[in-house]
């Protein structure tokens, strides 16, 4: 659904003004008729984390967590919009879109478009001296396929309603985001830490997550908090 949200961009310049454009892995890049077009051709990448008991973190303090209740999305709306303010699938729209783009896909999660919605695993994060939420994360279930099979984020059939208490699937750290404010200070890494606890609670043993090619903040978390790369569809090597 997020990938919907990029807009080709039209951008009127010389061919040498081409040239020196900085790239985005997001994007394909073509000069046509005396403009710059850049179309969306995200590619995303996952990555799978080994759940163990965290260790406890110097911003346990600092960072609070809790579980998200049903009045908290609204704001966390507002929250993913800012947090994807400057980057895909958000970078260009403008504020009125992106908070209707947060707004639902955070909505279609909510819902169970991305799996069943883990709820135990799902929290917000509030930091001293920050109004509002902090952070967010998002955990949803999704089969426990292949990564490099197409389909692998598609039931074949629905899950039942009981899927996570039978530890069906696979954990999927669908989204978790922090306020520009707030980043770096800890609070992704610590709503990371309470999911963790709440799904080895519920029996399962390894979480999936996924990063858009490009993100280099999120692929750099995902390598400091240790999970790892897992099969890619792009791959020549399968």
């Amino acid at each position: 659904m997020w990938s919907k949200c990029m807009r080709l961009v039209k951008i009127r310049m010389s061919i040498q003004e081409f040239h020196q454009l900085p790239r985005h892995a997001a994007y394909k890049y073509e000069y046509l008729d005396g403009e710059a077009w850049l179309s969306p051709r995200p590619k995303t990448y996952h990555a799978l984390l080994e759940l163990r008991p965290p260790e406890e973190s110097s911003d346990i303090g600092r960072v609070k967590t809790r579980q998200i209740s049903s009045g908290d999305w609204d704001d966390l709306a507002g929250l993913f919009s800012a947090a994807f303010r400057d980057r895909p699938p958000f970078l260009g729209l403008d504020d009125k879109k992106r908070r209707a783009a947060a707004h639902g896909i955070l909505e279609h999660a909510r819902t169970g478009g991305d799996g069943p919605l883990i709820e135990q695993a799902a929290h917000v994060a509030h930091l001293k001296h920050h109004d509002g939420p902090a952070g967010g994360i998002i955990v949803t279930l999704l089969p426990a396929s292949d990564f490099s099979d197409w389909q692998a984020f598609e039931w074949a059939e629905p899950p039942p309603a009981d899927a996570i208490a039978q530890r069906l699937g696979r954990p999927h750290l669908t989204w978790i985001f922090v306020h520009p404010f707030a980043a770096g200070r800890g609070a992704g890494t610590a709503l990371l830490h309470t999911s963790v606890r709440e799904l080895l609670a519920l029996g399962y043993t390894e979480l999936a997550s996924t990063f858009l090619l490009g993100n280099d903040s999120s692929m750099i978390w995902h390598w400091r908090n240790g999970f790892r790369l897992a099969a890619s569809q792009f791959s020549r090597r399968r």
